[in-house]
This record gives C-alpha cells, structure tokens and sequence, in this order.
C-alpha cells in the first residue's frame, strides 16, 4: 500500500460535534450536518494513542483556553483540518515583529471554511502569554467584524489556548517543544507541520530573507482540502496499481525492474497516473530534506533484442591507452652524458666504451575497444541500432548498450519539504503497453524516500492511445533555436481515430532578457499543415505568487526557498504536466501532414542563453 495512500472513511453522519438538532416535528427534514452543509466527505474519529511523528495519526488532546478547556475529539466534524499557530514558531523567530502582530485579517480572507484554529503562545510566564493572547483577541475581533456576515462563522471555531505551546500534555506538547514549527492536523486526522511563513513580498535586506506573514497558514488548509479531494477520487477509481518503488532511498539514478501485467490485459486500460511520494530521511523536512528545486524523471529502458548476450565470451580487441613517448639520457659505462635520447643507437659517436639510453620510453598509439553493432526493442515498437564494447581484458564483449531516456514523467523537488503528485501520462501509454518485465530509470538529486505507483484505468474514453510519432525537443533557446528546429513531415494513419499533440514544457535558467526561461513567458507555437494553430504560453511566469495560487491544484504549500513565484510551465513541488490537445480536425488522415515549431519571447527570437526542457509528440488513438 502507498504510503500515503488512505482509503476516505464513510460518513456516518454521527461523528462529534456534528450532531444534527432534534425536530420536534417529524415531517421536517432534518438539520444537515457541518460537513453536509459544506458539501463535504465525512470520517469517522479515530481513537490512538500518542504518537508525534509526522503522518501519525492524531491522538485526541485537550487544551486549556480562554473559554475553557477544549478536546480535539469533541470539536472533530470529520471534514475539517486544524491548524494550531504560535506566536513565535521556530522558523519565524528573531524577526522585528511577532507572527500574531499583524495579517490576521488576510488570514481569515483566505482560509477555507472547512477549518479550526488554535492561537497559542510560546511565552513562558503566565503573563506573557495572556498579553500575548490578549493583543491578538483583538486583531482576530477587529478582522471578524470587518468581514461581516462571514466573520461570525470563525468566532466558535477560533481557539485562544492559555497553555505555554511545549508544556501542553501528549503529543502536542512534544511536537511544539522538539519540532517548534506549528502544527497542523489534516481531514484524515494526520499530525502535519505548517511550514515557511516567508511572504515574497516582504524582503527583509538586513535578514537577507522574507519576513514571516501569519496568512501563509492559510495554504496548509487549503492543501488539506486539495489531498482530501484527490484521495476522494483515487478511492472511486477501479485500478490496477503497479508499485515502481516502495520506501527506497534514491539520489542519482536508481534502475528498477517492473513486472507489468501483460500486454493483452493492459490493452483494456485506456488511462495511466503516476503516483509519487517523495519523503524525507529523518523525523521532520526542514534540514532533512534536500534545498533545491531539482527536476526527477522516470523514464523507460531499451532493452536487448537478443536477451542472452551471444558474444559474451568472443575474444576481441580491447581498448588501448595511448601513451606519449618519454625522452631517455645517454650514459657511458654507466655515466649520464646529460645528452637526450630515444635509444642506445642515438648516443653513438664513435667513443670507445658501452653507450646506453636510460629512462626512455616509446610512443604507444591508442587503440580504441573493438565494437560490435547489436539492436535494442525501444519503448513503442521501436528497433534501434546500438553497439557492444569489447571489456577490458579482451575475454568478451559487454552487453548491448541500449538507451535509458523514453521520458515517462517529470515533477520539480519542493524547497525542503516532502510531497506527493498524482498525474494523468496517458499520452504514454504506447511506451508501456507492451507489458510484462521492464527496465525503468528514476533520476533526482537526494536522498529522497521514494514511493511510487503506476496506476492503470478505464475511464470509458472513446479512444485508446496506441501509437506516438516524436515530433520536437526543446534545448538551449538562442537565436538559433528556431532554426534548429525545422519543420517534420510524416503520415498520419488513415484508422485514426483521434490524433492529439501532447506536450511537456518547463523553462529554467535566469538569463538576460527577461530572466528567461524560469521567470519570463517564453511561448511556444505549433502549426499543423500551414494552418492549425495549437499555442502554448505561461503568463504566470515571474509574477510573485504564481504557484502559491497553484496550491489548490497541488503545488506543495509554504517550501523554504522561492517558492512562491510563477514560473515557465511549472512549480516547485509539483509535476510538471502532460498537456494533450485534440488536433484531429487539422490533421488529413491517410496522408502526409507537416508540422511546424517555434518559440518566441515577446513575439520574437530570443537573443539570450536559456534552457527549454521539452518533448512533444502525436498520439495516435484507435
């Protein structure tokens, strides 16, 4: 089972604090419950003990606040999360001004209606914390009243804890003192952190840094929702799951052997996911994992036409080293004459005595290994031409050298946080469904502990990818990248049923003109037969929060790194998505059709040094 993989509870409409009020008439229908009247899944509450790890299940706690004690499983609804916030988290300290200080109103403008709220401080004297809660009963008060109508959903569902945050008895308590970030509790009642509070717009030169904003919160509940929703949909789904990994440490390339059911019961599959968990080594993320927003890859191997290598034990040619020839030194009778040489036959002139050359040593010429042309079945029905090299000792030739790099998906690492991405590679399907073993090749930067699942379907799709002809790849965008990228020509099956032009887009480097490709909106066009226009562009690129928005669609919510900028057809923490668009109608089947290619910045060339990563091919469905 996928690590993360949870099977949503039904709702029984009985779960506390989700009580329905009586009807004294019993032709009334009766009172929806909270989560029925957000149109929203319910579970049930579940009953453990202690456990601080973070996914562990959260075990029922009970607080003291301004109003009384309050217990978790008493306020559970079985639909919301809850975040519980301090006043100084460990990632927000030393700044000038307190988290609680100020954007409280943002923060309830943004936060779903599907959450709770617990305010507690980290002061250690009584009377510390009490000022601390007290300015902020007045800041939460003030933005309630602003926000009309809409602020009177939060004031029973805002908490203001009296407890010093690492003194509060069980779980929570421990996790506020060894962890210090907040806490977050999601809608299947797992114990998750609130990360960075960094606000882009808020960049602090003295700190070198963004300063905290207390809305960034926010994006933890809204994320909760977005998994909850996914996990909603992965259950009703009738699957074929294939794990790729389960649990293994990669960094660099990590090859696995995958047995896939066979080809004819892949064939009644019409759609592929991806299902990727990337963890951290350690007991939290920050500091465990990795910094950077790198790019992974899963891609399909070739494979040996002849699976027993025939020339295992031929003998052969091995490579030489070249070596450059060493100048000698004359002696006579065994004395140096300080006269260079190559051989004894240099030093001769005509002297009696025993001329000898020392220390000379002869040209030797490289040789390269000996090599044999051998065939490699590439992923969709491909033959490709590949060789064998003679070893090293000379007994025998190396297997055949087929090909790793039929790209299957690609996702972009967060900024030390975990995250998992579920996402539709259907356009694929033809480099997989020949089913049975297969070689497969994850590459990232690490460690990561990784999960992953092939996740094979039916979704009753009118068609079934079955082909794909490659069309274009991206490189290094300059003045020349258009040139270098001619137009192609080919025909188009006469049985298609539908032809789409699938593409994987994502712009990097910050060069100049316009911080390109990463931040700048570098557009892509695709003319089919002098006609048909299909266009890509991501006007998103380099605005400040254009993957923060992303977090209701996946992107991985409050990294430590930039994460909130818009960037070039991606996100950090997110994959990076297989787009198709339906070209049937500009294609003429049963003939050639052409199909051209370029990218442009601002309407033209660009004159810069960027890097696009793409592939784009047609589908070919039957």
């Amino acid at each position: 089972m996928h690590l993360l993989a949870l099977t949503l509870l039904a709702s029984t409409g009985c779960n506390p604090g989700d009580e329905p009020t009586p009807s004294t008439d019993s032709g009334d229908p009766p009172v929806p419950t909270h989560c029925e009247q957000l149109g929203l899944e319910a579970v049930d509450f579940v009953e453990t003990t202690d456990d601080e790890a973070l996914y562990a299940v959260a075990a029922d706690f009970s607080v003291e606040t301004t109003e009384g004690t309050w217990r978790f499983s008493e306020h559970f609804t079985g639909c919301d999360s809850t975040l519980i916030i301090q006043d100084q988290p460990r990632q927000a300290e030393g700044w000038p001004r307190d988290l609680w200080s100020r954007d409280v109103d943002t923060f309830f403008d943004r936060l779903p209606k599907n959450t709770q709220v617990l305010f507690v401080s980290t002061e250690r004297s009584s009377d510390a914390r009490e000022a601390s809660l007290a300015g902020l009963q007045v800041e939460v008060e003030d933005a309630l009243v602003a926000m009309g109508e809409s602020g009177d959903w939060w004031r029973e569902r805002v908490v203001f804890v009296t407890e010093r945050a690492g003194r509060i008895d069980g779980w929570l308590g421990g996790v506020n003192f060894s962890v210090g970030w907040g806490v977050g509790i999601d809608r299947f009642q797992r114990i998750r952190y609130i990360g960075s509070y960094g606000d882009p717009e808020r960049y602090n030169e003295s700190y070198g840094w963004f300063e905290p904003n207390l809305s960034m919160a926010a994006n933890e509940a809204i994320y909760y929702n977005f998994e909850a929703q996914r996990e909603q949909t992965l259950s009703e789904e009738q699957v074929e799951i294939v794990p790729v990994f389960t649990g293994d440490r990669v960094a660099g390339n990590v090859y696995v052997d995958v047995d896939l059911p066979s080809e004819t019961e892949l064939s009644v599959y019409d759609t592929l996911t991806l299902d990727l968990y990337m963890g951290c080594e350690g007991d939290g993320e920050y500091g465990d994992c990795p910094a950077w927003d790198y790019m992974p890859y899963l891609y399909r191997c070739s494979v040996p036409v002849v699976e027993e290598n025939p020339h295992a034990a031929t003998a052969c040619q091995p490579a030489v080293e070249g070596v450059d020839a060493v100048e000698g030194e004359c002696h006579l009778d065994g004395a140096s004459t300080s006269t260079g040489c190559a051989e004894a036959v240099d030093c001769e002139d005509g002297s009696a005595g025993v001329w000898t050359c020392e220390g000379a040593v002869p040209a030797v010429e490289a040789v390269a290994a000996e090599q044999l042309t051998c065939s490699c079945d590439a992923p969709g029905g491909v033959v490709a031409d590949a060789t064998q090299t003679c070893n090293a000792d000379g007994t025998g030739f190396e297997e055949c050298a087929c090909g790793c790099d039929t790209e299957i998906g690609r996702w972009i690492t967060t900024y030390h946080r975990e995250g998992r991405w579920v996402h539709d590679v259907s356009s694929v399907l033809p480099y997989v469904d020949d089913g049975g073993p297969q070689r497969y090749r994850f590459n990232t930067t690490g460690p990561y502990l990784l999960d992953m699942d092939m996740r094979f379907s039916s979704q009753e799709k009118q068609a079934r990818p079955q082909e794909i002809q490659p069309l274009f790849r991206g490189g290094t965008i300059n003045s020349s990248y258009n040139d270098n990228h001619p137009p192609v020509s080919f025909e188009v099956p006469v049985d298609a049923a539908k032809v789409e032009l699938a593409t994987v887009i994502s712009g990097h480097g910050m060069n100049d003109p316009g911080n390109c490709a990463e931040f700048c909106n570098i557009t892509h066009h695709f003319d089919i037969n002098g006609g048909g226009q299909v266009d890509f562009e991501f006007p998103e690129a380099g605005s400040g929060y254009g993957c923060m928005e992303a977090v209701s669609e996946g992107t991985v919510p409050n990294q430590y790194g930039t994460w909130w900028y818009g960037r070039n057809g991606w996100c950090p923490g997110q994959e990076v998505p297989t787009v198709a668009t339906d070209i049937t109608d500009l294609v003429t089947l049963g003939a050639e059709n052409t199909f051209a290619y370029e990218a442009l910045f601002n309407g033209s060339d660009y004159t810069g040094s960027a890097q696009i990563r793409m592939r784009s091919y047609l589908v070919i469905s039957r």
